[in-house]
Parts: structure tokens; sequence; C-alpha cells
């Protein structure tokens, strides 16, 4: 009796630790130490929103980073295999982008995950930041969702703490859609 008030205690306190932010089609709980929203939106098609965590004793952070964009002429029906096929696709434009900013950049394999029952697809990164020489790693998603067009990403610096980041991807796994 005694263990499990102990645990109802500590999922009570872990569930007021993160705000959930809606962006729209769903929801993330932003991980506790985090900071945000930061938004951009340069068109009514396309929105990005950041939350970053500062590690302690630096003035580096661990960032978390939505992006939605909502093709003017939609997204067709698609079956599942397409759908994986065009995140695939959009995932690789939306890495050029952090690609074009870093040197000795490498990347894993492209894999399947499922999110909240939906397919999306992931891949990992590394490279130098080609700004300030400094080493940083991540982790993008992307996946289709009520015909739009979604990118989660993660990044933080190699020679710091991971928990930022580790917390940041655990969000994205856990993200919750309408």
């Amino acid at each position: 009796m005694m263990l499990r008030f102990m645990w109802c205690a500590v999922l009570l306190v872990l569930s007021q630790s993160a705000s959930a932010y809606d962006f729209g089609s769903g929801d993330i709980k932003v991980p506790e130490g985090f900071e945000g929203p930061v938004m951009k939106a340069p068109s009514e098609a396309f929105s990005a929103v950041g939350f970053t965590r500062r590690h302690d004793d630096s003035d580096k952070s661990t960032l978390l980073q939505l992006t939605v964009f909502t093709p003017p002429n939609g997204i067709p029906e698609l079956n599942q295999a397409r759908q994986i096929a065009f995140s695939k696709q959009y995932l690789m434009q939306f890495l050029e982008g952090v690609k074009r900013r870093r040197d000795n950049f490498s990347t894993s394999a492209i894999e399947t995950v499922s999110i909240d029952g939906v397919p999306a697809v992931r891949i990992s990164w590394n490279g130098r930041s080609t700004e300030n020489n400094v080493e940083l790693y991540g982790e993008m998603y992307c996946m289709i969702y009520q015909q739009q067009l979604l990118s989660f990403h993660v990044q933080d610096f190699t020679d710091l703490d991971a928990a930022g980041y580790e917390a940041a991807r655990s969000a994205v796994m856990a993200i919750a859609f309408d």
C-alpha cells in the first residue's frame, strides 16, 4: 500500500514538471528545464517552434524544435508505404539545412518508428558547426499527419551531458496526436 502511494506521488510530481505545448495537430510535453516557445512563421504554410535547455555552467543549450508544413494544395491520400516514402524524402530535405552548416557531417541509416501509432522516420547525425567550430549531434524525425508534414529535431553538444537531449528525444516519442 505504501509503495503504491509513493509511486502515485512520483507520477504526480513528474506530470506537473512538464508542460504540454499544443502544436495544432497534437501535444508535446516540453521537458522540465526547457524554455520557450520561440516561434518563427515565415509563411502561412510553414511554422517552426523551438525550446531550449541551457546546460549548467555553460552558455550552450539543448534544442528541441518542431516544424509544421501545410502544403497549400494539401497532401494526397497516401497508404502507409507512400507516407513513409514521402516522409523520408522530406526528412532528407530538412536535414540538408543542418548539413549545410556542418563540417564532417555524418548520419545513421533512416529508420521507421511509430509516434502515437503514426508512422514516422528518424535519422541521427553528427558534425562540427561551421559557425563556431563545436561538435554537435542530433536526431531528426519526419512524418505526415492530418494533411501536414511534421518535423521534430533534437540537437546538442557532444562535450556536454546528454540529459536534456535524452529528455527531448523522449518527449518527441511521447507526442500525443489529436
